[in-house]
């Protein structure tokens, strides 16, 4: 059957035009495929039928539903340009470093002790169906006390299960009693251990961490909370919270050596001797504030039993009874010191290996790129244009350069903030007042929730980066609460992408000049793409043009130029990879995938 542009048969169409039995005949001789697409027109185009099918299914709002107003004017966006004179030299935070605040977001690194809860919390969340049973198609419209009685059998069951796994006498006095309020410290530890974990570590807990989040958001509900009779979440445990117990702490994080005793070391052009000196400078450091900022003397292993005992110290904070708040007073040991000192090194580490294929890339695009001049070879050209190569959007040169160029700063600035923005999403999915809808966004049954910290992070963030660079190409909009990015967890989940991306595009590209120094035969190999440099360039181009192209869905409200947008571009650049002519030169280098295993 032909189809017309809309992909609506030619002789449905034709027979619309006639009396309403002739369109209902048509209307009955179309597909099932025809059918969908015909009542998405409807529902976008009609905003009374719209209303009216939000009001037959019990949708208090309309979520995931875009209006055609607002995808006119997501196309309009495409190609704003936004000017503002006077750029700022402004550095990021990690530069001008304040201790002080950034204890406030970085979490303690856990101890040998916590290990065993993490491990607990893990397995519990690996094993467990909690989101296959909520999350489904049935409790959209599910009864109210239903729904509720279904989330208490399933929040039971895994804290029952957890306890058990812990200690199977107390798991049997808990399915006796039912009293899970008299574990409160117990579950509010392993749960926190899990989420301040994969803060730390983004790439662990993939699965587990989502459940997790989802499992913690149900039990913030106050008929939840009521019927259960305590707060099972509580807050991360941050540098700043151990801190703070003493007036020393606040001091050790103005102390002039803490920068030196967090420092990483790099060993990149530098002698053995000079990277030797470093790291004894950065131990005397730390030894040196630990012993200076200590509130008492540190507590060996060898006191067995004793109440002053190291494993006393590490497990006050998590004992199973409610009467452990204050058992330290104000008092730091030099453990403790030592500890917050490597969360605070921990960071640093984390933020080179996040924002260092970010840098790398923007050199790479000043090196080898003319922000004016695309040179006289066609396919160097950064220049793109709508409906070639898979493009969606159509910029000159020189508007390209400055799209890629405000794109990677903007990444670079998120991941240098990550940790901040990680406590706010995880604020504003905890948050009892602005309880979530699931809804099915196009991608499955999704929890669609307003993330108002998050946004406003962003946004803020966004409107540094414009400074900094002194405008910006294309849309400013942030998806975030609608279809696109539901909730503040694929808000997270989408930009802790980046560095796995980016990553291997930055080591097969240093790589390249070992390849051809390694055997005559690869020489000859890469010297039929003009040698290394231009093989660097022609991945370079081939990647500042089509991972920022628009591409990676059919409309400019789901991708495009706005700031969501860029990186489903970016990830459809890297899903057409294995068609590159280059793809081989990665495979030489070692690339297995832009998405790592678990744990790699």
């Amino acid at each position: 059957v032909e189809t017309n542009p809309k992909g609506l048969p030619i002789r449905a169409v034709e027979g619309m035009e006639g009396s309403s039995e002739t369109v209902a005949a048509a209307i009955d001789r179309c597909d099932e495929g025809t059918l969908r697409r015909l009542l998405q027109t409807v529902i976008r185009k009609v905003p009374e039928c719209r209303r009216k099918i939000a009001e037959d299914v019990g949708l208090s709002a309309e979520l995931y539903q875009v209006s055609e107003e607002e995808r006119q004017k997501a196309t309009a966006d495409q190609y704003s340009e936004k000017v503002i004179s006077g750029k700022t030299a402004t550095r990021s935070s990690s530069d001008a470093v304040d201790f002080c605040e950034r204890a406030k977001f970085v979490p303690m690194r856990l101890t040998y002790d916590e290990r065993k809860y993490l491990r607990l919390i893990d397995a519990t969340m690996h094993v467990s169906h909690y989101t296959d049973h909520m999350d489904t198609a049935q409790n959209v419209n599910a009864n109210a006390a239903r729904k509720l009685a279904l989330q208490m059998k399933q929040l039971c069951a895994v804290l029952t299960g957890m306890q058990v796994s812990h200690n199977y006498e107390q798991g049997q006095q808990l399915l006796q009693s039912r009293e899970f309020s008299t574990r409160k410290a117990f579950f509010q530890t392993v749960l926190e251990i899990g989420r301040r974990y994969k803060i730390l570590n983004p790439e662990r807990m993939r699965d587990s961490y989502g459940k997790l989040m989802y499992f913690l958001q149900d039990s913030r509900k106050p008929d939840v909370r009521d019927l259960l009779e305590f707060d099972i979440v509580s807050g991360v445990r941050s540098v700043w919270d151990v801190l703070k117990r003493s007036p020393k702490g606040a001091e050790l994080l103005e102390d002039p050596q803490l920068k030196t005793a967090t420092m990483e070391i790099m060993s990149e052009g530098k002698s053995r001797s000079q990277v030797q000196r470093e790291i004894k400078q950065k131990e005397a450091a730390i030894k040196h504030l630990s012993s200076k900022y200590c509130s008492v003397a540190r507590r060996r292993k060898r006191h067995y039993g004793g109440i002053y005992s190291t494993w006393s110290l590490l497990r006050s904070s998590y004992r199973d009874s409610d009467s452990d708040e204050g058992n330290d007073g104000d008092e730091l040991s030099e453990d403790v010191v030592e500890q917050c000192i490597y969360s605070l090194g921990d960071h640093s580490t984390y933020l080179r290996f996040n924002r260092e294929p970010c840098d790398r890339l923007i050199y790479f695009l000043k090196e080898f790129f003319n922000p004016e001049d695309p040179g006289p070879e066609p396919m160097y050209s950064l220049a793109i244009e709508e409906g070639i190569n898979g493009a969606r959007l159509s910029h000159p040169h020189s508007r390209q350069y400055t799209f890629v160029l405000q794109s990677m700063t903007l990444w670079r600035e998120v991941l240098d903030n990550m940790f901040q923005l990680w406590h706010m999403a995880e604020e504003d999915l905890l948050d009892d007042e602005q309880q979530y809808q699931l809804a099915d966004t196009g991608q499955g049954y999704q929890r669609v929730q307003k993330s108002v910290r998050s946004v406003v992070a962003m946004q803020k963030i966004l409107a540094d980066v414009q400074r900094k660079v002194g405008g910006w190409v294309g849309s400013s909009i942030v998806h975030l609460g609608d279809h696109n990015v539901p909730n503040a967890l694929m808000f997270i989940d989408k930009y802790i992408q980046v560095p796995r991306f980016l990553g291997p595009l930055v080591l097969t590209l240093d790589k390249i000049p070992e390849l051809s120094r390694s055997t005559a035969g690869m020489k000859v190999y890469i010297e039929s793409f003009g040698g290394v440099r231009r093989l660097q360039k022609l991945i370079l181009a081939d990647f500042f043009r089509h991972a920022f192209d628009g591409s990676g869905a059919d409309n400019f409200f789901d991708a495009g130029s706005c700031i969501d947008g860029r990186l489903t571009s970016a990830w459809n650049w890297c899903s057409s990879i294995e068609s590159k002519p280059y793809f081989p030169v990665f495979l030489l280098t070692g690339f297995s995938g832009f998405d790592g295993k678990e744990g790699f």
